[in-house]
Formats: C-alpha cells, sequence, structure tokens
C-alpha cells in the first residue's frame, strides 16, 4: 500500500483574506478545521507526502549544478529498505523514521509514547520511563512486548506527515504491514499468511476474561493487545496467540498512567483493523492576531478520530474546542509528560515572535557611531575563520558578510555596504555555478535521495546532516544581496531557491522538481532534527536550535524578494513553530524539566534523550552558545527579558564568571535584558563566533538600549513589524524588504494602533 502519499500546497502568502479563504478549500485542511482568518493571514499550506520523482533540477539564469558528486561525498547509504511503491522517488531524510530506509530496523523508531525495534526474533516494542541525571534525561528502549516472529527484511512501504508504513517479511513466513503514528499510543498490525501472536519479554499478568481484548500488565505497565471482533487469545505463558477467527489485525497499546479506563476504552473500541491511513499538517499564519495555527490530522479507514499523547509545546499551545476529548492519564518521556486526547486533529496555536525581515535604522551619533563604524571596518579587514571553508564554514562566511553588508546599510556607511555586497556576490556565485572538474566549491544534485549536495561538504553534510543549519545561511546571504542587486535575483535567484526548497521541503510552483516533499522539518515535533539518516539507538537529534530557526529566517526573507508566496508562507509558519520549541525544549523556558537534570538550557535534544553536551566541545559557553548563533535581525523570537537575564544569571554561575568563549553572542543575548551591561562588555578583546559580526553585535546592542525589548502585547502583521519598550507607548518598528510599499498595521488587544506606510527597502520607527 502507499498510505496518504500526496500534498497540495495552498499557499497564499501576502494575499486578501478573502482569497486565502477560498484557496484553503483546496488544500488538505481536515473538516474540523476552522474558518480562514476573517482580517488578515499571509500564509496557509499543507504538508504531507507527496509523489516526489528523482530527477536532476534544471535551473535558470547563469546558475549550474553539477550532476554528479566526488566518491569520498556521495551518501554512504542508499534508501535500501524503501519499498517498490517508493521506488524512483525523493524520499524524505532527517525523520524520526529515516533509519528504516537505511536498514531493517536495527535501531529503533522512537514515536513517542512508543518506540520498535527489531531484536531478531521479533518486533520488540518499549514505553519505558525516562530516567534524569544530572546531565541527561533518557528514555531507554526496554521493550515490554514482543510481536511477531523472527523478522527477514522491513521495507517502507507508505508515510505521511507524521506516520510511517513498514511492512516485514518473516523469516517462517507471512508478513505483517506496521503502521507506526508518532504520538500515538496504538500500533497498527495487519497479518497475511500467519496468525497474529505477541510475546511478553517478563512476567505477565492477564486481567478480564476472554474475548478480543487481552488486559496486561508487563513490568508495571499496563498494555491492551485487541485483536478484530470474533477473535479471542490463547494464553501459553507469556505468549499470546489469536484463534477463533481467519481475521489477522490487531491493535498494541499502551495504557496511559494513572489513565481513566472509561474514555480509554470507548477511545480503544474496535482500533484492530482500523489503522491510521493519511497524516497532514496544516499551516496558516493569521497576521492580524500574530499567531500561526498548526492543524495535525489523522485519519483512520473509518473515520473514527485518534488517540493523541500530546507534547509539552502541544499542550501549552492547543486550542481547545469540542473536537478535542481529554482522556486522564499521562505518559513519561524524556522532553517532559505527554497528556491524553481523543480527536480527528489536533490545532495548536502559537505566537508569531520577532522576525525583523530587513535592517532597522538606530539614529546612532557621536561615540556609539564611530564605534559601529570602526567594527565594520574591523569586520572587513577580518579573514574567514576557515580559508577553504566548505558547506558549513564557507557558507558562514557568506551570512558574516550578510550582517556587515546589513549594519552598514543601516547606520548609511555606503563604502563598507558596497565592499561587503562585492564579496557577497562573488562568493554566492562562485556556489552557485560549476564550471567543472576544477570547481572546488559548488552544489550537485544527488540521485540516490534526491537532494543537494554542497561540495566540499562538512559535518556528514553529504548524508544530508545539517542542511537547514549549514544552507540557511546562504540563502539569508542571498536575500540580502537580491534586495540591494536586482541582476543578481534575475541571474542566481533560481538556484538559491533550490538551495531553500532542499532543506524546507518546499513545492515548486511547476510541481515537482527532484526533491522530497519535507526535509529536516518533523510536523508532530514542531521543530527540524538534524542527521540525515539517524543510525543511533536514541532516534534523531537537533543541536543547535538557533541555526533552525534562522534557516526558516532566510526562507521567509528569500520568499519575499523573490516574490515567491509559497516560500513566504512556508518560512513564516514554520520559523514561529520552530522559535517556539526552541524557546521551550533547548533553552527551557516554561518547562519543567525532570528531577535530577541540573540545568535548564538543553544542548542536544534527541527523539530519546535530553542531553547538557554538544558534539564539538563540553564547555558550559558552548553548550548554551550553540543555541544562540547566527546573530541577526530574525534572532528577537529570544526577546524575552526575563528568561533572558536568568540564563544570563546561570552562566555566569556555572563558569565562574564571564564568558571565555563567543563573548559577543553573549553580550547580545544579555543586551535584551541589560544593554547598558552588555555594552560594557564591547571591548577590544571580546571573543567573537566565526559567524558574528562585530559591528552587528554593537548594533544590536544599541538598538536594544534605544528601543527596549521586544513587547508582545502589541502585534503586527509579520514579517513586516515588532514592538518594543512598555505596553502603553511601544515603539513600533515597521520594515520592507520587497520591491514596493507595504502599509504595516499594529494591533493591541485586537484593535488597530497605528498604520505605519514603508517604502521599498526601508524601515520606519514611531511611538505609539
Amino acid at each position: 500500500m502507499r498510505a496518504g502519499l500526496r500534498r497540495i500546497v495552498t499557499a497564499a502568502s501576502l494575499v486578501p483574506a478573502v482569497l486565502l479563504a477560498a484557496a484553503c478549500q483546496i488544500g488538505d485542511e481536515p473538516d474540523v478545521r476552522e474558518s480562514a482568518p476573517a482580517t488578515s493571514a499571509h500564509g496557509a499550506l499543507s504538508e504531507g507526502a507527496a509523489d516526489a520523482p528523482i530527477g536532476q533540477p534544471t535551473p535558470s539564469g547563469k546558475v549550474s549544478l553539477a550532476d554528479a558528486l566526488p566518491g569520498d561525498m556521495r551518501p554512504k547509504q542508499p534508501p535500501a529498505q524503501a519499498g517498490p511503491m517508493l521506488d524512483g522517488q525523493a524520499l524524505p531524510t532527517n525523520q524520526w523514521w529515516t533509519s528504516a530506509l537505511t536498514g531493517s530496523l536495527e535501531q529503533p523508531i522512537w514515536a513517542r509514547p512508543l518506540a520498535v525495534k527489531n531484536v531478531g526474533n521479533g518486533l520488540a516494542v518499549s514505553s519505558a520511563a525516562a530516567t534524569a541525571s544530572a546531565n541527561a534525561i533518557v528514555t531507554p528502549f526496554r521493550p515490554a512486548l514482543t510481536v511477531t516472529g523472527p523478522v527477514s527484511t522491513a521495507k517502507v512501504v507508505g508515510y505521511g506527515a507524521f506516520h510511517v508504513v513498514l511492512r516485514a517479511e518473516l523469516r517462517d513466513g507471512g508478513s505483517v504491514e506496521i503502521t507506526v503514528v508518532q504520538g500515538s499510543p496504538l500500533l497498527y498490525l495487519d497479518f497475511e499468511g500467519v496468525t497474529p501472536s505477541i510475546t511478553a519479554t517478563g512476567a505477565v499478568r492477564r486481567v478480564g476474561g476472554g474475548g478480543p481484548l487481552a488486559q496486561l500488565t508487563v513490568a508495571g505497565q499496563r498494555w491492551d493487545v485487541q485483536a478484530e471482533d470474533g477473535a479471542g487469545w490463547r494464553q501459553d505463558g507469556n505468549r499470546f496467540t489469536v484463534n477463533g477467527s481467519d481475521r489477522t489485525a490487531i491493535v498494541v497499546s499502551r495504557v496511559p498512567d494513572r489513565v481513566d479506563t472509561a474514555g480509554w476504552s470507548e477511545a480503544l473500541a474496535g482500533a484492530a483493523g482500523d489503522p491510521v491511513t493519511r497524516t497532514t499538517s496544516y499551516l496558516a499564519h493569521d497576521g492580524a492576531a500574530g499567531t500561526v495555527t498548526q492543524t495535525l490530522a489523522a485519519e483512520r479507514r473509518s473515520g473514527k478520530p485518534a488517540v493523541w499523547a500530546l507534547l509539552p509545546h502541544q499542550q501549552t499551545y492547543l486550542v481547545r474546542d469540542g473536537g478535542t476529548q481529554p482522556i486522564e492519564g499521562t505518559y513519561s518521556d524524556a522532553i517532559g509528560t505527554l497528556s491524553v486526547v481523543r480527536s480527528a486533529a489536533v490545532r495548536v496555536r502559537v505566537p508569531m515572535p520577532g522576525l525583523v525581515t530587513e535592517v532597522p535604522v538606530v539614529p546612532l551619533t557621536g561615540p556609539a557611531r564611530a564605534a559601529v563604524l570602526a567594527d565594520l571596518d574591523r569586520d572587513l579587514a577580518d579573514k574567514p575563520a576557515t580559508a577553504n571553508g566548505g558547506s558549513y564554514f564557507g557558507l558562514k562566511e557568506l551570512g558574516r558578510l550578510a550582517t556587515v553588508a546589513e549594519v552598514a546599510k543601516g547606520i548609511g556607511a555606503l563604502p563598507q555596504q558596497q565592499a561587503a555586497l562585492r564579496r557577497l556576490r562573488t562568493g554566492l556565485v562562485d556556489w552557485l555555478t560549476y564550471d567543472g572538474p576544477g570547481d572546488t566549491r559548488y552544489f550537485a544534485y544527488d540521485r540516490t535521495w534526491g537532494g543537494l549536495i554542497a561540495v566540499p561538504a562538512e559535518f556528514g553534510s553529504g548524508d544530508y546532516n545539517d542542511h537547514h543549519f549549514q544552507y540557511g545561511y546562504l540563502v539569508r546571504a542571498a536575500a540580502v544581496l537580491a534586495e540591494a542587486d536586482p541582476g543578481f535575483l534575475r541571474d542566481y535567484g533560481s538556484g538559491v531557491s533550490l538551495v531553500a526548497r532542499d532543506f524546507s521541503g518546499t513545492l515548486s510552483a511547476n510541481g515537482p522538481d527532484g526533491f522530497p516533499p519535507f526535509r529536516v522539518f518533523n510536523a508532530y515535533l514542531g521543530h527540524s532534527a538534524a542527521s540525515g539518516f539517524a543510525p543511533f539507538a536514541d532516534g534523531n537529534n537537533q543541536e543547535s536550535s538557533s541555526e533552525a530557526v534562522a534557516a526558516w529566517e532566510a526562507v521567509t526573507r528569500w520568499g519575499l524578494v523573490s516574490r515567491d508566496a509559497g516560500l513566504t508562507a512556508y518560512g513564516v509558519t514554520h520559523y514561529a513553530l520552530e522559535a517556539a520549541t526552541a524557546r521551550m525544549y533547548w533553552l527551557g523556558e516554561n518547562l519543567q524539566r525532570p528531577a535530577g537534570y541540573r540545568h535548564t538550557v538543553a544542548g542536544i535534544v534527541w527523539d530519546a534523550k535530553v542531553d547538557h553536551a554538544t558534539w564539538f566541545d563540553p564547555k558550559v559557553e558552548s553548550i548554551v552558545g550553540i543555541q544562540l548563533l547566527p546573530l541577526t535581525f530574525g534572532s528577537l523570537y529570544r526577546g524575552d527579558a526575563g528568561q533572558v537575564a536568568a540564563r544570563s544569571a546561570r552562566l555566569g554561575k556555572d563558569i565562574g564568571g564571564p564568558p571565555r568563549a563567543w563573548g559577543d553572542l553573549f553580550a547580545a543575548d544579555l543586551a535584551v535584558s541589560d544593554p547598558a551591561a552588555a555594552r560594557q562588555r564591547l571591548t577590544a578583546k571580546l571573543p567573537r563566533e566565526d559567524s558574528t559580526s562585530r559591528a552587528m553585535v554593537r548594533y544590536w546592542v544599541e538598538m536594544l538600549a534605544a528601543y527596549g525589548s521586544p513587547q508582545p502585547a502589541v502585534v503586527a502583521d509579520g514579517p513586516y513589524g515588532l514592538a518594543f519598550g512598555s505596553a502603553d507607548h511601544p515603539r513600533l518598528l515597521a520594515v520592507n524588504p520587497t520591491t514596493a510599499p507595504v502599509t504595516v498595521t499594529f494591533r493591541k488587544k485586537g484593535e488597530i494602533a497605528a498604520t505605519v506606510v514603508v517604502d521599498p527597502g526601508q524601515s520606519v520607527t514611531r511611538r505609539l
């Protein structure tokens, strides 16, 4: 089967609300959706699975791609476990289930609250409680049940936005189709040519009578195993086998701790033979309310509502309506306690935080202006940290030059702006053109998975690691250059759009163009994952939450500059979700970590673990600092002054003084709560992070000193404005990176507070 393999994008960015409402009707939004906003909406799209044939993209203008990769930079593994229906398709990497494409479930697939793994004698199912230590919170893989017999092969035969369908061939004959749904405590299994059986991995106690439902207790956990109606279960020690029927579908379900028995029984009734067949994520940005709403839909064969285990951010931002029925009970997870609901869809509404897509003009005079100008000159005198930098360090340098150009524009330093833009153009053109075998920097199309590989590949990006971290620098830098240089947009814009589509997963307006329907973003988790193939026992992971947010800032800015409405909508909506989860799961804001974990910040968040660590350095500055780079005007999502003050105090206590590395990042972070203290740190010897401009740090500090921290009580049409300072008399900032005038509306408590007209490429500030 091929479950839910299609996607229709209905992006309608920057169009009147009435047109958006019409566009939404043809998308994949489920029938339970809300109406489109009646006042102001800037984007709506639906994402799920889609047909995406592998094929070399054909960019226009002066862009050129290599059609082959150097041998040492090709993906190390093919999607060998893709089923026949997926042959020839560009397939998602970076997902929670991607490891199932490269091996026969040798590593666990973490669906939360369930995890499954091929353990040799069958498919093991785990739902163990998380345990905390000083520097880690771990959910162990501790099987309670083993389903089927020995598995010879396990193929991926279908997938959706947050589910995957596997077909396991059994060594002793027969097969089983397994539907694993992220966030579902139900595992659906449909057997063919073999009688369903399960084995408890330890002592088991069964309660209740016969019939299709076996209620089991294993190691203190309750598991309900249900066969289709008319079947029963025969017990032989710790093994249970279906008898009395030729029906072959069962459901294995982990019963929540402290469950409401009546509500659970109703939710589980008839689940065997009624799997989830399609999952989608529908996203909409309401500019008037300053929110992004994600609607996660799980369609079952019968049309009945599904059972959901909600992650902490989903609980915090859940839109509670009559279609969502709470079920008493919880599950343990490394990132926090999961609650349970029954619904056809789950709707999550997050704030659209600070995203400034144009340089704000800060009126600097005297010593402050002189200091920024001096820093601009030092920035231009600096050589790249890595002279021959590849897909990460080389693209970070483009990001640094882009911020130099932005600050120079903001302060009116035309010579420095032009110098930075010239270097930026040279670097971008070098990456976006392939000149033959002697070329040292270029992009090549990979026909194994369907994607772009930057050569030379760094940090495993040939295996699709870190594409959003790396390519986001290029896309944002290109947006800065294209705004100032329309010729670059004309000649090289198609190549930039391809790079953006590689990591974002958006489809071209002209249809499939050789990329999978999604790449780094995990819809149910609300954030991205960095490992391309996730060959780890703890699942997939992401280290730098801030580089992930910056990638969506880049997509948004490129969408605006290139006038691509779909890309803009994709960037805005994913920026808001990624920012919300970055603040919660990595920075620890408004999240209760389990007792025993000594920190608030996490360095790496895995599917099954939270680590106070990094991949590259054990210093506390690195663990916190990797959540703060790159510094751009899109970094204002970390604009809560109280949270910043607490983070700075914790850091000083942990390291016993000021930061010893990346002092520029920590000075900029501190400026949100205490600009004067941050300004005192801006000395000539302040340690600098590779992607960070000295002038940007100083300009950022002066901007916050003049404007105050972001003010969420006043909402602007995003991504065109932001309010700062007090709620009563804020300073309004309106920006416009496009080529036509825009009118930015600011609202307070839903009422229009001000409208500001902004000319192309300009910013305007006003007191309310």
